[in-house]
């Protein structure tokens, strides 16, 4: 495949917690949410004995599985000058995708704090740092000039100027022939850009990821974009795919044991896009990302070791 994926997203680094469901009661936390922290919150959580240190970011997931499943990759995204954003970039890069980015100096990397319940389930407590102020300057139409997909994730929008340079993203990606893939990130991000989500996907989208909870919150007619292929992921019920006014369902595959949630959906993208790029049609497209989707659950934290997928192959 020659043809490239270009993610953009908010480039984070995740430190992994286990915690008892008391702790998310104590801290007004809502379990499977995302919840934006202030930097104090995040010096407060900072005393958690953390189980694991690695990058995340929900794109910069995908993106990087992507490229271990042998895609040509691209992720745009913010890092300061710390050792967060070294450890961020020289991770991704680890993948053989090519980062992009100038650095911010005036605010640190982002950090996640992904806290894990005793059933798999994982909350996460975000302080985006300067994650979230990617540019029009960072968005070049070169890019685009041999890529076949632009990979967005929802999270994006809770920053205004930022959706500038989505949107100067999006038209770069339309008046190139390069396809739209969004995610919508979390049922709680929905809520809060509902109407743009809306009208991203009647004008603007190719392909949307959701999960249950998003697209009931979501409550939209995918059928308004004909063009629109819509997955919507359901855990252990696997997910369904709706296109050109069809649907079918794909089953989830069997795990020996359930361990972390985190980064499931990221992985499912990531399985559905290669089989996408790839020529797998939408069938086994679907099956490879729950496959995919499989592998991540069955371990901890979001990414795959460099070998880990090359047998999924």
């Amino acid at each position: 495949m020659t043809k490239k994926i270009i993610g953009i997203g908010n480039a984070i680094v995740d430190i992994l917690c286990k915690v008892d469901d008391s702790f998310l009661e104590k801290n007004g936390l809502i379990k499977n949410s995302m919840s934006l922290i202030d930097d104090a919150t995040a010096q407060n959580l900072s005393a958690l004995k953390s189980e694991k240190i690695t990058s995340g970011g929900s794109a910069g997931n995908t993106i990087a599985a992507l490229a271990q499943l042998g895609c040509k990759t691209t992720f745009i995204g913010k890092v300061g000058d710390d050792q967060f954003g070294l450890k961020f970039i020289s991770e991704i890069e680890k993948t053989g995708t090519d980062f992009f980015s100038n650095k911010n100096h005036q605010k640190p990397t982002a950090k996640s704090f992904i806290l894990v319940t005793a059933d798999a389930q994982r909350t996460m407590s975000t302080f985006l740092g300067c994650a979230s102020e990617i540019t029009e300057d960072d968005i070049v139409e070169t890019s685009f000039k041999d890529a076949s997909i632009l990979y967005l994730e929802g999270y994006l929008w809770d920053a205004p100027k930022t959706i500038l340079a989505l949107k100067k993203a999006i038209s770069f990606a339309k008046k190139n022939g390069v396809k739209v893939a969004f995610s919508l990130s979390d049922s709680f991000c929905v809520a809060r850009h509902k109407a743009d989500f809306l009208e991203l996907i009647r004008n603007d989208l190719d392909i949307l990821f959701a999960n249950e909870a998003e697209a009931l919150e979501l409550a939209a007619t995918f059928a308004e974009n004909k063009n629109l292929i819509t997955i919507v992921t359901k855990a252990e019920k696997g997910c369904e795919v709706f296109s050109s006014g069809k649907s079918f369902a794909s089953p989830a595959k069997k795990i020996e044991k359930l361990i972390d949630t985190t980064g499931a959906g990221d992985a499912f993208a990531a399985g559905f896009l290669h089989g996408l790029v790839n020529d797998f049609g939408l069938e086994k497209s679907a099956d490879f990302g729950n496959l995919v989707a499989s592998k991540i659950i069955q371990k901890f934290g979001a990414r795959f070791e460099s070998e880990e997928l090359k047998n999924l192959l």
